[in-house]
């Protein structure tokens, strides 16, 4: 009931999934290479906050909140989620959760990647990528659900706080699901955007690519070899190949990502091959088709298979 496994198309509605749910359970259903994983609907959460009467208690303490006083923004932030992550769980939603968690890894999926989807996310003409919590490597049902409560919380950061005001979005409208997937030990990864951002060419198509997780392109720690394809002839126009001293890879504490030094060989070496270009050129192409907009896609290789983690729309095409 309160979960919605990837490819349940009847269920995959941003309202209930999130922007990001509601994206990977119809390209899985397209049969796109994604890992497999669930959604947490956006309704555990509402049921959450209100069996806990703690919706009242939120909207009262940003009614009378300053965005503009900083250190009042990250009290009051701060006062929100930790009320979120000390209140239980209901069991009906716990017991949904830590089932659904034992199927993936029943199927050889012990490590998941746990990823925050709100309902008003990667919309035609708003994006809050990156305003709410994502974990990485998760392990065990105590510590997922520890983290989705977590991605629950950063409902409420600072940030995303402002962020929604600034939009004019009603705080009693405001709901998360969470994504849980399989974890991708990536060997490579990157982002493909379908469309060229900077030029608009829409015959152009970028990639960028590091060694082990995205992440680092994501947080700018890491500056990646960047590909500028032709779409059609899936040929390289020009190509950038970065001096990689880093790459991010599981960390001892859970859901966080540590700093290694990349292999001598590989500091200066190009990350993609010919292969895998032209496969990611005809994985964003089908995207892009399937969705009808330019799509902002996250993507890992592990050995021999490449992944789509997550696609979005392009907000500034």
């Amino acid at each position: 009931m309160w979960i919605s496994w990837f490819g349940e198309i009847e269920h995959a509605v941003a309202s209930e999934l999130g922007g990001k749910g509601a994206s990977l359970s119809h390209m899985i259903a397209q049969q796109i290479p994604v890992p497999p994983g669930f959604t947490i609907k956006a309704s555990a959460f509402r049921y959450f906050m209100d069996k806990a009467d703690l919706r009242p208690v939120v909207i009262k303490k940003l009614a009378s909140l300053s965005t503009e006083q900083q250190e009042e923004l990250n009290k009051v932030s701060s006062e929100i989620q930790n009320l979120i992550k000390s209140t239980p769980l209901p069991v009906e939603i716990l017991e949904d959760i830590a089932n659904a968690y034992r199927h993936i890894v029943a199927r050889g999926g012990q490590a998941v990647a746990v990823r925050s989807s709100a309902t008003l996310e990667d919309s035609e003409t708003a994006s809050f990528a990156g305003q709410h919590e994502t974990f990485l490597f998760v392990t065990g049902e105590e510590q997922l659900l520890a983290k989705v409560k977590e991605c629950w919380a950063s409902l409420y950061n600072p940030r995303a706080i402002v962020y929604r005001r600034a939009k004019g979005v009603a705080e009693e409208e405001v709901a998360i699901a969470v994504v849980v997937q399989k974890m991708v030990a990536s060997e490579k990864s990157g982002v493909m955007f379908t469309v060229n951002p900077i030029n608009k060419n829409r015959d152009e198509l970028i990639i960028e690519a590091v060694w082990g997780q995205g992440e680092g392109i994501v947080s700018g720690l890491i500056t990646p070899d960047n590909y500028i394809l032709n779409r059609s002839e899936m040929k390289v126009i020009s190509e950038y190949i970065a001096t990689k001293e880093i790459m991010l890879v599981a960390g001892q504490e859970p859901g966080k990502l540590c700093e290694v030094q990349v292999p001598a060989e590989k500091v200066t070496a190009r990350v993609l091959t010919e292969a895998e270009l032209q496969a990611l050129v005809k994985l964003g192409d089908q995207v892009e088709r399937y969705f009808g907009v330019p799509q902002d896609v996250e993507w890992a290789i592990e050995g021999d298979n490449i992944y789509l983690l997550q696609s979005r729309p392009i907000t500034t095409i």
